[in-house]
């Protein structure tokens, strides 16, 4: 996962009616005068020392459904003149400003009006948020940063991380599960839960998947011959009957066809392979799983060329991708006007900006009266992969950009199309709006957005304006 923090996992348990925490996954964050939505503060601030330490602590510390519980949020780094965040539940919850501490609610969550002045080495922050009714977890996802008050871009450290509770009853841990296999991986994300309930959609109650990217390798699989480790117990092939092996032309371990002379192994004979699915068994860099790059061919024989990795250009709405490898063939599309969608129509780096009318604000994909808390079920869904939250279950990019979130994936360079996301890179931007007057250029929010509803509810707005 990408961004500034190192992962500090920190658990605390309790019985039922009590609450559990974790701190730990680090969350991308981004600042921008204005409330440009990104994934990442560092295309706009960097220089800085380390990221800055955070804090939240719940008052009361032990809260129930229902309860009205205050959040003290706290960004230390030696350098800090000035700070600002932006909070995110999910939409679990409500979340509610408090006077005089310079948040207001919009329609993704709370951000700063104005950077905060520092005391003694740390900007804090108070707010409110309404548990709901019903037993459950929460993900309080910030993204903070750290400013050193020099209104530019530079020696700034943004930074970020997820806070966790349970809260009504005995918490437990649910794991990120990519390839809906039934077993997760902790190192992807985790949420938390209530003991005894079913895993949330997109994670699942068993840690220990060894590759979110397939449905069949898992522990307790079924360790077949295929020169990979089926049951996630660090062997391979291991006790697995040999197969039928075919003639692998170019040492890839794969073959194109079933032609020539077989022999019986387990993919320890030289010159043959028991994987079929070779495109191109001349080219030992082409093959299934292989990373795609942009080549005018087929690079990982899915049938698709050069998919998700051609030059793009254009911001929002108006993205699209070079129809070769030259950038400069790259034409970005017609903007369209801007509407409450958590998105930028209008193609001019901002999202929702004037979407709606004077004393409105944009909250999840309506316009409400300014100042209204976000009520549940508002908001955009929050997650994992690049980070994973509570709110959905965002997809991590991995090795080849192959670990992606489940369903379907959102191409940003060809808005309003959807695609299988096995091979799509994505992760999970969470909308970060924060008028942090230090940024001087807008920024193309084009992040894939991966499971969850999140997905559907960005490709729901589009409605073919072509």
């Amino acid at each position: 996962m990408s961004g500034p923090c190192a992962s500090r996992p920190t658990t605390l348990a309790a019985a039922a009616l009590g609450m559990a925490m974790v701190l730990g996954r680090a969350v991308p964050v981004a600042a921008r005068a204005g409330g440009i939505v990104t994934d990442t503060c560092q295309a706009c601030h960097g220089g800085g020392d380390a990221p800055p330490a955070l804090s939240l602590t719940p008052d009361p510390t032990t809260f129930n459904p229902g309860d009205l519980v205050t959040f003290t949020l706290n960004i230390r780094a030696s350098s800090i003149k000035v700070g600002g965040v932006f909070i995110t539940t999910g939409a679990v919850g409500a979340l509610r400003s408090l006077a005089g501490e310079g948040l207001q609610v919009n329609g993704q969550g709370l951000t700063h009006t104005a950077p905060k002045a520092a005391v003694n080495g740390a900007v804090t922050f108070r707010f409110a948020w309404q548990a709901p009714t019903k037993p459950g977890g929460v993900d309080v996802r910030v993204a903070a940063l750290a400013g050193n008050g020099n209104n530019a871009p530079t020696g700034d450290s943004p930074g970020g991380g997820d806070f966790q509770w349970a809260f009504g009853c005995s918490a437990r841990t649910f794991y990120l599960d990519l390839d809906r296999d039934g077993f997760g991986a902790k190192s992807l994300g985790t949420v938390l839960g209530c003991a005894g309930d079913a895993a949330p959609t997109g994670y699942a109650a068993t840690d220990g998947d060894c590759d979110e990217n397939d449905e069949n390798v898992h522990p307790g699989a079924t360790e077949i011959c295929n020169k990979k480790d089926d049951n996630c117990d660090a062997q391979i092939d291991e006790n697995s009957s040999p197969v039928m092996m075919w003639p692998d032309e170019d040492g890839d371990g794969y073959y194109k066809s079933q032609t020539g002379v077989a022999k019986i192994g387990c993919g320890n004979v030289p010159g043959y392979a028991a994987q079929a699915g070779d495109c191109n068994d001349a080219d030992p860099a082409v093959h299934p799983g292989a990373v795609e790059t942009c080549n005018l061919q087929d690079d990982n024989c899915d049938g698709d060329v050069d998919e998700r990795v051609r030059p793009r250009c254009g911001l929002g709405w108006c993205a699209r991708q070079s129809p070769s490898c030259n950038p400069g063939d790259c034409r970005p599309g017609p903007p369209a006007a801007e509407t409450c969608n958590a998105f930028d129509d209008d193609c001019d780096g901002e999202i929702d900006n004037d979407a709606c009318a004077t004393g409105y604000v944009c909250g999840g994909g309506a316009c409400v009266p300014s100042g209204e808390p976000i009520a549940a079920g508002a908001g955009a869904t929050s997650g994992a992969g690049g980070a994973g939250g509570a709110g959905g279950a965002g997809g991590a990019g991995g090795a080849g950009g192959r670990v992606s979130g489940g369903g379907s994936s959102v191409d940003p360079a060809n808005p309003g199309t959807a695609k299988g996301t096995r091979e799509s890179g994505c992760s999970l931007a969470a909308p970060l709006r924060l008028p942090e007057a230090a940024c001087s250029f807008r920024r193309l929010y084009a992040a894939l957005v991966c499971t969850g509803g999140l997905a559907v509810s960005l490709m729901r707005r589009r409605k073919r304006r072509k």
